[in-house]
């Protein structure tokens, strides 16, 4: 297994104050039965899967405030290295009350602290610093306010400069910056572009109602791009289109606890397994895996004994093609 480093560059990094309800009623007082708060947003939990993984990991983003400390301190209880930049503002508080009774959640989100072009300035010269051919760069979640609108473009551009891999998952007007980016460019290294399909379809301006119309239609971005397309379906699994392979991915049954950062779980076995070389297939298997692990837990996390688990129920096909 060749020897990387996975770059998380989460720019909106979050402390996530789970509330656990028996039923949650909308409008009516709701007495909370149980709170955990840990460091959160999509980086973050991409972070903490990886390391599950046994990944070596650099989180990059913007942290400011005694919020900010404490997803320093994260990263440092989870072993990861941290290249956070430091703001002015506070870093925001993410508040999560889970339904017991169903296993939904609903996600109060912050817009962040506002953010100044130096800071952006210092996040990408940070991450420039760091990055080696063979390592894998996710960039990944909103951007605080103050933030260019292609700054995940940036850094898949950066990324892919220095010979490593870059995973973007975005979505609304970065994800179009990052797809506009990649039409003019055609990069030579491997960018792969993870939305989900309802973040895909706003990109397009058209409904996306099954997989076979998500399989198109990034089928089509691909001839335009060169971009490496995985789409996630939600519990009907993820679509892989890379020009070469089209495949679907199913997602394992597991008893949901609560589903919220399914998809961040997914994305940090997706990008461990291309960090390691792992096949289009395995990558999928591993990443279906880690997203049904992570509906199972309370907090956005995986057992990595349940992952090995459910690997060995995941199927991958080549039914999406259509061919």
């Amino acid at each position: 297994m060749p020897a990387f480093t996975l770059h998380v560059v989460c720019p909106n990094p979050a402390v996530d104050r789970l509330q656990v309800v028996e039923r949650f009623r909308p409008f009516e007082v709701n007495r909370v039965a149980e709170v955990r708060s840990l460091p959160g947003g999509k980086g973050l939990i991409v972070c903490r899967g990886a390391r599950r993984l046994g990944a070596t990991v650099t989180a990059h983003g913007f942290v400011g405030g005694a919020t900010g400390q404490v997803i320093r301190d994260g990263c440092g209880d989870l072993g990861v290295h941290d290249r956070h930049v430091g703001i002015a503002g506070e870093t925001r508080v993410t508040p999560v009350v889970i339904d017991r009774a169903t296993g939904r959640s609903t996600v109060l989100n912050e817009r962040g602290p506002e953010v100044t072009a130096a800071d952006q300035d210092r996040l990408l010269a940070g991450l420039a610093e760091t990055v080696s051919p063979g390592d894998v760069v996710v960039a990944t979640g909103s951007l605080p306010p103050g933030s260019a609108a292609d700054l995940h473009a940036r850094v898949a551009r950066l990324a892919l400069d220095r010979g490593a891999t870059a995973v973007v998952d975005a979505h609304g007007e970065p994800l179009a910056r990052v797809l506009e980016d990649a039409r003019a460019t055609r990069p030579a290294g491997r960018l792969v572009v993870k939305p989900n399909a309802e973040e895909l379809s706003g990109v397009l301006g058209r409904p996306l109602p099954d997989r076979a119309a998500t399989t198109a239609a990034v089928r089509e971005l691909h001839a335009t791009t060169g971009v490496t397309f995985v789409v996630t379906l939600g519990v009907d699994g993820a679509v892989w289109v890379d020009g070469v392979d089209e495949l679907a991915v199913d997602t394992p049954r597991v008893d949901t606890v609560n589903a919220t950062g399914s998809g961040d779980s997914f994305l940090a076995g997706l990008a461990v397994a291309l960090g390691r070389g792992d096949d289009p297939a395995s990558a999928l298997v591993l990443a279906s895996a880690m997203g049904a692990a992570n509906a199972a837990s309370l907090e956005p996390d995986v057992d990595p004994a349940l992952v090995e688990r459910l690997r060995h129920e995941v199927t991958v096909s080549r039914e999406a093609t259509g061919r």
